[in-house]
């Protein structure tokens, strides 16, 4: 192999290895905003408040 190859195949799996940091990086941050809007949905769940009385039909939304 010829130097300018080797240089150019360490550039090259270089710049792989950055796009998969990358990559890696934004799931994390994907993963952890599922989780704080799934946090969310719960508290607003939670906020709802429960059915009184017995006026028509009445659904309940809590799980």
């Amino acid at each position: 192999m010829e130097t300018t190859n080797v240089a150019a195949m360490a550039t090259q799996l270089s710049v792989q290895n950055s796009a998969q940091q990358q990559m890696v990086a934004t799931l994390k941050l994907t993963n952890d905003q599922i989780a704080a809007q799934g946090q969310a949905v719960m508290k607003l769940l939670d906020a709802v408040p429960m059915p009184q009385g017995n006026l028509g039909n009445v659904i309940n939304v809590k799980v």
